[in-house]
């Protein structure tokens, strides 16, 4: 029998057995597949079946070596798009997305992503959540095969790979998800999950990958515009100020020598100064406050330096060959539960800027023709979701009755509208004495001040606080209303509780209406294409526009009819417009 055919054989019984669990990993020439830039080489299986291991790999276009043929994919296309087993993924969307370059469809197929099953089950642990992570976590330092010939392979496309040489590699990947799957379901974490909790994340998942599979369309011209006009700009901040504020030597000078400002955090290594991204928001903020032209000139490099390397450079070196973008949305990256964003991380468009260096970074997305962006953006989602936790009855009543929030609740707290915003921000994230300090330029009394009189004016802000602080402190956990935990290392962290709640309530409800709209707005004339912060953006057919930016709205903004048991007593509001105003 040839190998072949024994790999023919394991999917006649997996194909003749009910009820079959079965690991699926593929190996492509790249990441794009949802394009079909990239495809499929390879797929490997791994099963137990009446206690018996069984697994293979099935090479199928491998660009050296004998391939399987058409037989044995029909076959195995067979046994993959049937409806009474269950497929198990490392990374379900990627390898769904890559089977759709060899004609196999499981879209629909009931499936479970191990990565994301981790992350139900507790997502601190462990922090790297790829196959080798949760391999060497719960497997007792199990690991993927590390080949450097095979590595060095990869970054070919796997150009001169035989399948001989590709099936230790690949096997063991479908023999390690199916292992640690086998851990994962027993956890009792995992079976104390809601029931809906993973139909709801594999529906997501669905939305995420048409959301892939479609793209959005890129102005190559204004992209490379604001490149060349960024690097210019970058340039000539470094000549008028003499240095380069991108060398954290250089910044050390800039920010404590000449600026006077303090040392905010130092380096655990050195011990000197560190200008990390958390020691850069405090920075920032200070820098925002300062009257002086040395700030401004740096806070202008480090804006078109962020837009360029963030926005402009990877929306034209991540395209794919038909001119769009896809990104990938991540179900298991962060803490709060939040879809993560990479490759590029769309979460970093800015809402709204005057800022020169942001002004362009929304017109470089574009629709096809005959078609207009439209975005759909939940408003004060997580202050609304906060006052109906604490059943602030004053609050609640000025978001039902349609009011501005940050006016009304100015005049309760005697503060400007402006100051009033930044406050409550601050607060919903946890804000300490240090923070506000840091916010407002104010002393320490200052900001005691200002934090005892906001919990004064919302007395039920702070009971709903201490009541989740309470809870993290005993247990160590906290309950987002689906039913999932918000874990925390240190119970002594409770302060961060509420925060958690809310945060992840509300990511909570963004991936439930997205399943919600694509279930009853996704068709030809209206199909989904972004998730940005706490939005949704549409493509829609330019004639039809008026009419779906109502039908958006009322399906979005019906958040009760997505939360099940749990129904908030508070009105929530959704802006529909344009993605660029009009």
């Amino acid at each position: 029998m040839s190998f072949e055919q024994q790999g023919q054989a394991i999917l006649k019984l997996i194909r003749d057995t009910e009820d079959v669990i079965l690991a699926v990993d593929t190996e492509a020439t790249g990441f794009k597949v949802a394009s079909g830039d990239d495809s499929c080489i390879g797929v490997s299986i791994a099963t137990v079946i009446f206690g018996e291991a069984y697994s293979h790999y099935f090479p199928f276009r491998h660009f050296v070596g004998e391939n399987y043929g058409d037989l044995t994919r029909t076959l195995l296309k067979e046994v993959l798009e049937r409806d009474n087993q269950t497929l198990v993924f490392a990374n379900a969307q990627f390898d769904i997305l890559s089977l759709d370059t060899i004609d196999i469809h499981v879209d629909n197929s009931n499936f479970l992503d191990i990565c994301t099953m981790a992350h139900l089950i507790n997502e601190n642990k462990p922090f790297n959540k790829g196959l080798d992570g949760l391999s060497q976590y719960y497997l007792d330092g199990a690991s993927k095969v590390h080949d450097p010939v095979l590595e060095k392979e990869k970054k070919t496309g796997w150009l001169n790979t035989t399948p001989e040489m590709m099936y230790d590699y690949a096997v063991t990947d479908a023999e390690l998800t199916w292992r640690v799957w086998n851990v994962l379901k027993d956890k009792k974490e995992w079976k104390a999950l809601p029931e809906n909790i993973w139909p709801d994340k594999q529906k997501l998942i669905r939305v995420l990958l048409a959301m892939r599979r479609r793209g959005v369309r890129i102005d190559q011209t204004l992209a490379q515009e604001y490149v060349d006009k960024g690097e210019a700009e970058m340039k000539r901040i470094q000549d008028e100020l003499g240095m380069n504020p991108a060398s954290p030597m250089q910044l050390k000078k800039l920010l404590i020598d000449d600026l006077g400002l303090p040392v905010v955090k130092k380096s655990a290594k050195t011990g000197k100064p560190s200008f990390d991204k958390m020691a850069m928001v405090h920075y920032d903020t200070m820098l925002e406050k300062l009257d002086s032209p040395v700030a401004r000139l740096i806070k202008e490099f480090r804006g078109w330096q962020k837009a360029v390397s963030a926005a402009y450079k990877p929306y034209l070196s991540l395209l794919d060959s038909d001119g769009r973008l896809r990104c990938s949305y991540k179900t298991h990256d962060t803490a709060t539960g939040r879809l993560s964003c990479s490759e590029p991380n769309l979460q970093q468009i800015p809402k709204a800027s005057d800022k020169p260096w942001n002004g362009k970074v929304k017109e470089c997305f574009i629709a096809k023709d005959g078609y207009t962006l439209v975005n759909a953006d939940f408003n004060q989602l997580e202050l609304r979701l906060a006052t109906a936790y604490a059943k602030e009855a004053e609050l609640q009543k000025v978001f039902n009755e349609g009011r501005d929030i940050f006016t009304e609740m100015s005049k309760q707290l005697g503060m400007s509208r402006q100051d009033t915003k930044t406050l409550v921000y601050s607060m919903q994230y946890g804000a300490g004495e240090k923070r506000i300090m840091d916010v407002f330029g104010v002393t320490k009394e200052e900001a005691q001040r200002i934090r005892e009189n906001y919990f004064m004016t919302y007395p039920k802000f702070r009971a709903l606080n201490e009541r989740c602080t309470q809870k993290v402190n005993s247990t160590g956990t906290i309950k987002i209303w689906t039913g999932r935990e918000r874990h925390f290392e240190d119970k002594n962290d409770g302060y961060k509780a509420m925060n958690s709640v809310i945060q992840g309530g509300a990511a909570d409800i963004v991936e439930r209406i997205m399943v919600r709209c694509f279930e009853e707005l996704e068709s030809d004339d209206c199909h989904m294409l972004l998730q940005v912060h706490d939005s949704i953006t549409f493509e829609v057919k330019t004639e039809l526009v008026e009419e779906y930016m109502e039908r958006i709205r009322a399906v979005m903004e019906n958040v009760n009819a997505v939360t099940g048991d749990t129904q908030f007593d508070v009105r929530f509001a959704v802006d529909v417009g344009y993605w660029v105003g009009e």
